[in-house]
């Protein structure tokens, strides 16, 4: 329930204008479609470990860069938790860039504001 919950959430926030869902971290427009004609993307937990699911704590990611943010991802858990709570910014802001190194390369996490300011409401939960 919660990873189709976070499905519609971020098919939401993250396809823009022209109708493209676009990766929070390459910031390409996701590779394929389904047959159904929505695009396939990895709803991956952002921050694990948290003792519930919440669909806020998910990042809509294409499958390359999904398999390097689980398998390949320099920063730990708690260092992003600890960068998003920290990271100071306005109500009105439309996008917020975290730095993250994947398989050796550094990357910009692109959040839409109400994406950031929900995960960051969530994960101050855990501090």
């Amino acid at each position: 329930m919660a990873v189709a919950q976070a499905r519609a959430y971020l098919r939401a926030r993250y396809t823009n204008a022209d109708g493209q869902m676009v990766c929070q971290a390459c910031q390409n427009e996701m590779p394929f479609k389904l047959r159904s004609g929505d695009y396939y993307f990895e709803a991956v937990q952002c921050v694990k470990g948290l003792q519930q699911h919440f669909y806020e704590n998910r990042l809509a990611l294409c499958p390359t860069c999904a398999a390097m943010y689980q398998h390949a991802r320099a920063n730990s858990d708690d260092d992003l938790r600890r960068s998003i709570v920290t990271c100071e910014v306005g109500q009105g802001d439309a996008a917020i860039k975290l730095e993250i190194e994947l398989a050796g390369e550094t990357r910009t996490l692109r959040f839409v504001g109400t994406h950031f300011f929900d995960l960051k409401t969530v994960l101050q939960g855990f501090e």
